[in-house]
């Protein structure tokens, strides 16, 4: 049975990696709402697999991605109530994502669409490859890349060369659970995204080398940065 030591999360095993991700997806929990209602985003629907993603299929994908940042529309500020800058520009090159989804055009044509959508940061451009092909590019935010930092020892520079080697890392667990990476193992790809983002967040709670400082960064209201999120605010 797979229990948990602070002394030793630090070493990973991938011949126990079903252990490890048996036991931190049962602790995973994430939801987000559709914009404007209290029903729950079902993520696996709105993949929409087989078809093109629709406007409505990325808008609430973004929403369940960051709710406060990639909203349909901007929830604070002088521009509240608007239209989401960051969403329109993600729509306006929707044929552009559907064209790879399908396989006419190439990851360094998306590459080139993605630095103009999102110019700064790694995290939501890899979630629209994700969402393009949910079976080959896994979700990436700060949980999964600091459990990928502890496992592989290796620094998060928090751009696509760190996304490049977190994908290794995820293929590498996939394959010691004998997962290939097709839309018809799409769940079972989740549940591995699960468990490292929920261990992620223990590692910020309780490890010594990630957990936040007393004086570490703080929202306006004086609390800790919230974790919980499928993304980081940081971008632009």
């Amino acid at each position: 049975m797979y229990v948990p030591a602070l002394t030793d999360v630090e070493k990973f095993d991938l011949a126990k990696a079903s252990e490890f991700v048996e036991f931190w997806n049962q602790f995973y929990d994430y939801r987000a709402t559709v914009f404007g209602s209290e029903r729950e985003i079902d993520y696996f629907s709105e993949l929409n697999t087989g078809n093109d993603l629709t406007a409505e299929n990325v808008r609430t994908l973004l929403r369940w991605k960051d709710e406060m940042m990639l909203s349909e529309r901007t929830l604070s500020g002088p521009n509240k109530g608007q239209e989401n800058p960051r969403v329109m520009r993600v729509l306006a090159n929707l044929s552009t994502i559907n064209e790879f989804r399908k396989d006419q055009s190439t990851n360094s044509d998306l590459l080139q669409t993605l630095a103009g959508i999102f110019p700064n940061g790694v995290v939501w451009g890899a979630f629209l490859l994700h969402i393009a092909k949910p079976h080959v590019y896994p979700i990436a935010d700060q949980n999964v890349f600091r459990a990928w930092s502890l496992h592989t020892r290796l620094e998060d520079k928090q751009g696509w060369e760190t996304y490049a080697a977190y994908r290794d890392y995820f293929t590498e667990i996939a394959r010691a659970l004998g997962i290939t990476e097709t839309i018809g193992n799409l769940r079972e790809l989740k549940r591995i995204d699960n468990a490292l983002f929920v261990f992620g967040q223990f590692l910020k709670a309780y490890h010594p080398r990630f957990a936040a400082k007393p004086n570490g960064k703080k929202k306006a209201n004086g609390t800790l940065a919230s974790t919980s999120t499928r993304s980081i605010s940081t971008q632009i």
